[in-house]
């Protein structure tokens, strides 16, 4: 008699489902070196975490700040047109920041090792 495991593998098969690859270590850590990725900008992870959305902070304020000043610039003696402060607004541009990608852990360590093999020279 066939335990459940068994059938259930049958089962898999007959259905058309492949069955599990087993990996061996060596495979799974050459998985795991490419698919897993990490900041390589100085900063730690938390830090990295921390400034990303300090960035994203930044731009923001940044740009509104920008329109704020453009507006209030218009508003000095006579109320100004609505195509007037929609080309003023328009015209305004945003800060241009975008996150680096994270490299693979691999890459990562071959840097790391790079940058502690120049400082111990």
């Amino acid at each position: 008699m066939l335990g459940r495991n068994s059938d259930l593998r049958l089962k898999r098969i007959r259905e058309g489902f492949p069955m599990k690859r087993y990996r061996t270590p060596q495979e799974k850590k050459l998985l795991s070196l490419s698919r897993d990725c990490r900041n390589i900008v100085a900063e730690s992870q938390r830090g990295a975490r921390d400034a990303i959305a300090q960035r994203k902070r930044w731009v923001n304020q940044s740009y509104r700040k920008a329109i704020h000043q453009r507006l209030s610039a218009l508003r000095g003696g006579d109320p100004a047109d609505p195509e007037t402060v929609e080309s003023e607004v328009a015209g305004t541009r945003r800060h241009g920041w975008r996150k680096s990608r994270d490299v693979p852990l691999g890459l990562a360590l071959l840097v790391r090792r790079s940058r502690l093999g120049a400082d111990s020279d």
